[in-house]
């Protein structure tokens, strides 16, 4: 079935018109939400339009809020069927945002609470879970965890002896892992690059946050053994309804593109790694190969 058939099932039945905030929010992430549309209003943040990652420069509006009831516009491609937020904060914005607003907004803290770390430290052992049956795990392994918050995912590799390694655009959170004794640096996968290549390659709720995923993808590529490994995790476009129930919490300002399984596959082709396995949810393992699809993008998927 194509893409736009399945999610004319799922979306496109109406505008989401959202009036007020869908999730249940603090009085700090009011407070913060606030402080955030004061920066827009004052031009310490700009904004970008942008055509989809297969070029074409249409698309259906979803919806013209996001989850909290900022101004943010998310269009379907009728040509590829990915899903993309536009305008969006540009690239030098979307680094302060990460610094300085987004946990405050998303987790209602500037510094990562205990139940944080301890949610992180559990979601790492489903992430374990999900890998053995496909991927050996020993003490000399040397795992990255890009955008890794407060680190919490790592713990469960670094128990079994990985090496272990984390990066994030934000800064407060590091402090909680590194409080503990990890290795967590402040910036993207290039501030990794002194310890090496890595056997595992975790993005967890990250590529899309990606304001350039293939370019992001490159340089994790880069960053990979010759027979390492990437997964993935994200919300997947074909289970908004189960996992979200009103899909207006969907969406956030921060995500800034949204796949299937099927879209997902193709860019990871084209950034030279292949599915070993995954779902619609997304959790997906990829495995690092010297091939890289040369078709023009998504064509086939549409």
């Amino acid at each position: 079935m194509l893409i736009i058939d399945r999610l004319n099932k799922i979306l496109l039945r109406r505008l989401f018109i959202c009036e007020s905030p869908q999730v249940n929010l603090t009085e700090f992430q009011y407070d913060s939400i606030g402080k955030f549309q004061t920066k827009v209003n004052k031009g310490v943040y700009t904004f970008e339009s942008i055509s989809c990652l297969c070029g074409d420069s249409e698309g259906i509006c979803l919806t013209e809020r996001d989850r909290y009831c900022l101004s943010v516009s998310t269009y379907l491609c009728k040509s590829c069927g990915i899903m993309r937020t536009s305008p969006r904060l540009d690239e030098s914005s979307l680094s302060k945002f990460y610094d300085q607003d987004y946990r405050s907004i998303y987790v209602g803290h500037s510094q990562a609470p205990d139940d944080f770390f301890e949610e992180q430290e559990s979601h790492g052992r489903l992430i374990m879970d999900f890998l053995k049956p496909n991927f050996k795990f020993h003490e000399n392994l040397t795992v990255f965890d890009v955008g890794c918050g407060a680190g919490g995912v790592l713990i469960p590799f670094k128990n079994l002896g990985c090496k272990v390694f984390g990066c994030d655009l934000g800064s407060q959170y590091l402090n909680r892992g590194k409080s503990i004794g990890l290795i967590l640096e402040h910036g993207d996968i290039k501030s990794l690059d002194k310890y090496g290549k890595a056997d595992l390659v975790i993005l967890c709720h990250v590529l899309e946050h990606f304001p350039n995923p293939l370019e992001e993808l490159e340089k994790i590529y880069n960053s990979i053994t010759d027979r390492g490994y990437l997964y993935i995790e994200l919300p997947g476009i074909f289970k908004i309804h189960r996992n979200y129930v009103n899909p207006l919490r969907f969406f956030q300002n921060a995500h800034l593109y949204h796949f299937s399984l099927s879209t997902l596959n193709f860019i990871l082709g084209k950034a030279g790694f292949e599915l070993v396995k995954g779902d619609e949810n997304i959790r997906a393992l990829y495995r690092k190969t010297d091939k890289r699809h040369l078709s023009n993008f998504f064509f086939h998927y549409y």
